[in-house]
């Protein structure tokens, strides 16, 4: 099957859409199907056309300027797609966002559409009845709309979609590259972590709907109870400034880490270098550092919004809190620190749960099904 798929955030972007773009698009190459992608580059004089795993990756300029820039690649998007559907026989289109993506889509005659949206922004534009007309429109004109979480899905009935083209079809991980077999050691040291220091790990963009500071709040009631212990921040954003001033305010600049932007293949090792892995959001997907941390073998704290309670079965792989509950964050902290069988059983459970449920092989297969799914059926 020949696929084209729309994507204005792809590597070398960090961050939960471009990866999931990115591993999407490997899968479905590696199941023998002729992938398109038509996304951005940064620098007029970058490269236009490129080979990436198999996926025929053509970019537009994406000039830095906020609302022109958009325009400006949009319009260049709507020529690149249709000047490839007069070269390719493509059989399906595959949109990741509303604007530009879907804008682009809707110039397209007798193909079938899919639309993923993966956005917070979209979530909160429903909540406030921010452009809820123009959503409905770019999102009725799909065949189908898919959500990685049911949060997501249940927002595209919201605003007046027929429920009928609506799937949630949960993030992948990649259970090869994130895996429990790989050591941590590396990293203890990069950071001077001592052997016998226990690791939190939150791998966070560190933006309010992420809320990151919710769990350094709870961090000083931790080391009350355990003085061996070290919390990773890892990620990038807004907030960083202000996370760092709380823990200065809180006294415990010490036990916490703050490592910046790391890139999606050192992330394994990180992952293993963990105890506990937190996910303190206050909006979520099916969240792809969850997956991560799952099939990499380790427990989960999270909360309970979005796509997490999906990937989360309580007390099995991990435990649930309510968003916005530091005190909650730190008691299901210290419960895992204190059982030492409690925690290794839970990521083994973890492992198992992502490798029978989220390999990209499964969730491809997924999609590949609605693409060949009649319109009708």
């Amino acid at each position: 099957m020949k696929i084209c798929i729309l994507s204005a955030d792809f590597l070398p972007n960090i961050g939960g859409i471009a990866a999931h773009v990115h591993e999407l698009s490997k899968e479905l190459v590696t199941q023998g199907n002729d992938v398109h992608l038509i996304t951005f580059r940064n620098k007029i004089l970058e490269t236009k056309y490129e080979e990436l795993e198999g996926i025929k990756v053509h970019r537009i300029y994406l000039p830095k300027i906020r609302i022109l820039g958009r325009l400006f690649y949009a319009i260049f998007e709507i020529i690149t797609l249709l000047s490839l559907l007069k070269r390719e026989n493509i059989e399906v289109i595959h949109s990741h966002s509303l604007i530009p993506d879907d804008f682009a889509a809707m110039f397209v005659r007798n193909r079938k559409v899919i639309i993923t949206e993966h956005s917070s922004r979209f979530l909160r534009s429903v909540e406030t009845r921010k452009k809820t007309r123009l959503y409905r429109l770019l999102l009725n004109h799909a065949d189908r709309i898919t959500g990685p979480s049911q949060e997501l899905v249940d927002a595209f009935i919201t605003i007046g979609v027929n429920q009928e083209k609506t799937s949630f079809i949960p993030n992948g991980v990649d259970i090869h590259k994130f895996n429990h077999l790989i050591k941590g050691k590396e990293i203890k040291l990069k950071y001077n972590i001592k052997s016998n220091e226990r690791v939190i790990l939150c791998p966070r963009r560190l933006v309010p709907k992420n809320g990151v500071k919710y769990l350094i709040m709870a961090l000083p009631n931790i080391i009350t109870r355990f003085r061996n212990i070290k919390c990773l921040i890892v990620g990038d954003g807004t907030e960083l400034n202000n996370l760092k001033k709380a823990s200065s305010r809180l006294n415990i600049e010490e036990k916490v880490i703050f490592t910046h932007r790391i890139p999606n293949y050192e992330m394994p090792k990180y992952y293993a270098a963990s105890d506990i892995v937190v996910l303190p959001s206050l909006k979520e997907a099916t969240s792809i550092a969850g997956l991560e941390a799952m099939a990499s073998g380790k427990p989960l704290v999270g909360t309970d919004v979005g796509g997490i309670p999906y990937i989360i079965e309580p007390d099995k792989t991990g435990i649930l809190v309510p968003s916005r509950d530091s005190q909650r964050i730190s008691n299901a902290v210290i419960e895992l620190l204190n059982d030492d069988q409690k925690r290794i059983s839970m990521g083994i459970n973890a492992r198992k749960k992502a490798v029978n449920e989220f390999s990209w092989k499964i969730v491809a297969k997924r999609f590949q099904k609605i693409y060949t799914k009649r319109n009708n059926a």
